[in-house]
């Protein structure tokens, strides 16, 4: 048997972790109507994306403490398998069934963002499901087996089952009130009637890009349409919080840096990616942008050549710290977001 504290501690592990995965339960029930709408709301994304993080964290080291513990007796020992013992549902439906229910949703949610917000209705279930089959079996198991039967001293969670079970659900109740509470009241409000305003622009400017190119066409918007609205918008990079004068004083990587700080700052993306892939092509992708629900509304085909605006707002630093134009291909976009590849001309 391990030492008793490490086999108490990972119990303590599993209920903080359980804390968490009930809060992340709680902001996916909330918006479960429409997973869309959390694109706009950048608290919630936030704190969506924490709270995932520390339960997906303590549950693989969990994980990895659990087969740590079973090396010594051999990780194949059919002892550890006995489905009539409470130590063997803990490992065959706890161990081995949860970590595959909550890596299917771990790997979507990390790695495809497309599939999580189509079809997060059913993966947060799941992943739920995941982390509550091995954390239920661990705490029957512990109390109803490791303790009395090898007589396991108890001292730091509860000594009753009842309250180590039921504790977590007003814990993650109350972290999920948190973040209710700090998205909410007037400031909030003001913030998101800046978002409903940029939504609305942010569809108006798609309508005029189509109608640009069915006009004029493709090579038409792209050499003409798309450098004159970056050259615009210097004239008004102060209200965003940019300093010309001051940017012209940088080099790129400097501008950029600053760029990708203010963009997170006002709080219309999550984060801006400058990513160079020479001296003179560059990517900018943008993480969670707010203006991301406009795009959930249109058909694909509305897409197709459309300029993500945060790749204009690049263009206009870069052709004002250079003053050399730009091509920029058109954007990639996705659930939450957008890339853009701009290159610098001679």
């Amino acid at each position: 048997m391990a030492a008793p504290l490490w086999v108490e501690l990972i119990v303590l592990q599993s209920i903080i972790g359980y804390c968490f995965a009930i809060a992340n339960g709680s902001i996916g029930i909330y918006n479960i109507k429409d997973l869309n709408l959390m694109k706009g709301d950048i608290v919630t994304v936030k704190a969506h994306k924490l709270f995932g993080r520390i339960e997906t964290t303590l549950f693989y080291a969990i994980t990895v403490q659990c087969i740590m513990m079973m090396i010594p007796g051999g990780i194949l020992n059919p002892g550890f398998y006995n489905i009539g013992s409470t130590a063997g549902i803990h490992v065959i439906i706890g161990g081995i069934s949860g970590n595959i229910l909550f890596g299917i949703k771990f790997v979507n949610a990390a790695f495809r963002k497309n599939t999580i917000y189509k079809y997060g209705q059913i993966l947060g279930p799941v992943g739920f499901i995941g982390w509550s089959l091995p954390h239920w079996t661990s705490l029957v198991n512990y109390y109803f087996y490791a303790v009395p039967v090898h007589q396991l001293p108890i001292f730091i969670i509860p000594k009753n089952f009842i309250i180590s079970a039921i504790l977590p659900i007003p814990v993650g109740l109350c972290l999920f009130l948190t973040v209710l509470v700090y998205k909410g009241g007037a400031k909030a409000q003001k913030r998101f009637d800046i978002h409903q305003i940029a939504f609305i622009l942010h569809g108006i400017t798609f309508g005029y890009e189509r109608a640009a190119r069915d006009l004029l066409g493709e090579p038409a918007l792209f050499k003409y349409v798309v450098p004159k609205t970056y050259q615009f918008l210097e004239t008004m990079m102060h209200f965003m919080g940019f300093e010309i004068r001051e940017l012209e004083s940088m080099n790129l990587n400097e501008a950029m840096d600053i760029f990708m700080k203010r963009a997170a700052k006002i709080n219309m993306a999550e984060k801006i990616k400058v990513k160079w892939k020479s001296d003179k092509i560059f990517e900018v992708e943008s993480v969670n942008c707010s203006t991301a629900i406009v795009r959930s509304s249109m058909k694909p085909e509305e897409l197709e050549n459309a300029i993500c605006p945060w790749a204009i707002i690049a263009a206009t630093i870069v052709n004002k710290i250079t003053n050399k134009d730009l091509e920029i291909e058109p954007s990639e976009f996705n659930e939450i977001g957008a890339k853009t590849t701009l290159k610098i001309k001679d």
